[in-house]
């Protein structure tokens, strides 16, 4: 069953994170437990932010204007879980309905060609269409 995320999840939520990120592209960098905890805080806090908990995964989202004026839109800003990946989307489309969004923007992380893939095939099918594509550059 998924539900908004409550600081007692934290230290499961921690611990999940902590191996998606050992996988994800992002591992080159050293995981914080105190600044991801702190995040977590912050989007609670938000009306704009949800942290969506099934116990074995977490999707946390925002939402927020479109540069150009067409409403709002809401962003995925990560997702992982062990199984019931499904059911966390499911949960994250009708909140971002419910909050009025355009549309919902997904991220799907650069690990391979066969993960790539199979995002892009998820994505597809649930009617996702290809929008931008992030590049990242180490500054300092």
């Amino acid at each position: 069953m998924v539900r908004e995320a409550r600081p007692e999840d934290f230290d499961a939520i921690l611990e999940i994170g902590q191996r998606f990120h050992a996988f994800s592209p992002w591992r080159d960098r050293p995981f914080n437990a105190d600044a991801t905890r702190d995040m977590l805080n912050r989007m609670m806090a938000s009306d704009d932010a949800v942290l969506l908990w099934n116990g074995t995964g977490i999707l946390g989202g925002i939402v927020a204007p479109i540069y150009f004026g067409g409403g709002i839109v809401a962003q995925e800003l990560f997702w992982f879980a062990d199984r019931s990946g499904r059911e966390l989307l499911d949960a994250f489309e009708a909140w971002a309905a419910g909050k009025g969004a355009a549309g919902i923007l997904m991220i799907s992380l650069a690990i391979d060609e066969r993960t790539d893939q199979r995002m892009e095939a998820i994505y597809q099918r649930r009617g996702y269409a290809l929008r931008e594509r992030n590049y990242y550059k180490e500054l300092g």
